[in-house]
């Protein structure tokens, strides 16, 4: 589906958009996402809030993910089928009768195999679910004390017995509760303390696995110490600090080297890791400096290039 898309871009524009939001859809209902995620989906596709009957049930959601009091269109289907609508003021857009398509053609399969455990997975990490609802699928659940959660793709393998799927900006996330840590991909993990502490957890793992790749597989939020504070409060609609556009200037070849140097205890060390002549990348060292505007070996260039790169990776 990905090679498709990434064709078609070339030949056909709407077209790629079309197979990528079949891509979003088929992700979320393979990995067991809930109805919410899949209203979410929806309003994150189309840029405006979504609506859906499922059943007796009546979902909203807005752009930024939050929940809404949504009211049925006149002249909806009365049937049981589920039922997806987009609250688009200006018209109809390019893609909306495809994502309301494929939202309903979800809703559908996850009505037909519905599972009380993710149902209850997404209420425990759910904010703004009642304590009494989030105490009851706790329960359901048979979790208590310390709970580990475990955010990964939804297309890497998995054995938990606890899990769900949720709609994100960044995509369709894989979220689950214990201690069993995917064999592959990137995963991010976070530990909360207690029930209260769960809905911060899962998002300190969303975090965490946004910032994954091939050298460090498994980022515990914890370990990122007070790094965590900062991925907490960005804004990708801010605009961007120069030091994060130095980063983006880079290939990906030197910010690969980079991540390396600044990882290791010294250039020589970082010469052996990347199989180069010490003299060499003394030399790139130099020469980043110079594109950095600051020295990414000294205690306060680490420091600058730290957070400059965890904000590139999150946006």
């Amino acid at each position: 589906m990905q090679e498709l898309a990434g064709r078609l871009k070339v030949l056909d524009p709407a077209a790629s958009e079309s197979v990528k939001i079949i891509a979003y859809f088929d992700s979320l209902v393979a990995g067991g996402a809930g109805a919410e995620s899949v209203v979410r989906a929806a309003a994150i596709l189309s840029g405006v809030p979504a609506g859906a009957r499922v059943g007796s049930r009546l979902i909203g959601v807005d752009v930024d993910g939050a929940r809404t009091a949504p009211r049925e269109p006149e002249g909806a289907d009365a049937d049981d089928a589920p039922c997806v609508w987009l609250e688009r003021r200006d018209g109809v857009g390019l893609n909306d009768a495809m994502i309301v398509d494929r939202a309903q053609v979800a809703l559908s399969i996850i009505v037909a195999r519905a599972d009380p455990t993710m149902s209850a997975v997404e209420t425990v990490i759910d904010a703004a679910a009642s304590r009494v609802d989030r105490e009851a699928a706790a329960h359901r659940l048979r979790l208590s004390g310390a709970v580990r959660v475990v955010a990964a793709s939804p297309t890497s393998r998995h054995s938990h017995r606890a899990s769900t799927v949720l709609a994100s900006n960044e995509g369709a996330v894989w979220i689950g509760l214990g201690d069993v840590i995917p064999a592959d991909g990137p995963v991010g993990t976070s530990v909360a303390r207690d029930l209260d502490d769960l809905p911060r957890a899962c998002a300190d793992a969303r975090l965490a696995l946004r910032l994954a790749d091939d050298r460090h597989r498994v980022i515990d939020a914890l370990d990122l110490g007070v790094l965590i504070v900062l991925a907490r409060s960005f804004d990708a609609s801010a605009p961007r600090h120069p030091d994060v556009d130095a980063l983006d200037a880079l290939d990906a070849r030197a910010l690969n080297a980079l991540d390396v140097v600044v990882d290791s205890e010294s250039i020589r060390a970082a010469a052996t890791r990347l199989s180069m002549h010490h003299s060499s990348l003394q030399a790139r060292h130099e020469t980043w400096t110079r594109q950095l505007g600051y020295d990414p070996l000294s205690p306060r260039g680490r420091a600058r290039f730290l957070a400059a790169r965890l904000l590139l990776r999150l946006q």
